[in-house]
């Protein structure tokens, strides 16, 4: 009779500590088994989203590629130096596109108004184009600069 007894109460424990095991996450807010009457919590796992820049297979270097994506060329309609980084508008064939032009690139190209350049860069937010590199590779003739 007490054979019984015992394997009745380590029946009774054991399936005790099963349930337990079970219901004390779910209480908790994680449960260990899925619900399958759909009224568990859904989660999507997703990776992080990739910037512009980091698809664009330079290895970091956001002047050595010449892609069409990373280059423009055209001549300078426009500059506007009250911004920070300055703007120019570059009136290319397809279309013009402002440019902000970072690193002192447009200093130290002496690029100006007329002049045709070709940048390197990346296009950012709205279309505008954010130039690392500025190269002028025709002076124009009213930039008012004698480097002709």
């Amino acid at each position: 009779m007490r054979d019984n007894v015992g394997r009745i109460a380590r029946a009774i424990l054991l399936a005790g500590g099963i349930t337990t095991a079970v219901a004390l996450p779910a209480i908790a807010g994680t449960p260990l088994m899925p619900s399958t009457a759909g009224v568990g919590a859904k989660i999507a796992l997703a990776a992080t989203a990739q910037k512009k820049h980091q698809d664009n297979d330079n290895n970091g270097d956001r002047t050595n590629d010449n892609s069409e994506e990373r280059n423009i060329e055209g001549s300078i309609v426009q500059i506007d130096e009250s911004t920070n980084p300055p703007q120019a508008f570059v009136g290319m064939v397809g279309g013009g596109v402002w440019a902000r032009i970072y690193d002192n690139q447009l200093h130290n190209s002496g690029a100006a108004v007329g002049d045709y350049v070709k940048m390197q860069g990346e296009y950012a937010e709205h279309g505008i184009f954010d130039a690392y590199q500025v190269d002028v590779v025709d002076r124009g003739s009213d930039n008012g600069n004698d480097n002709d």
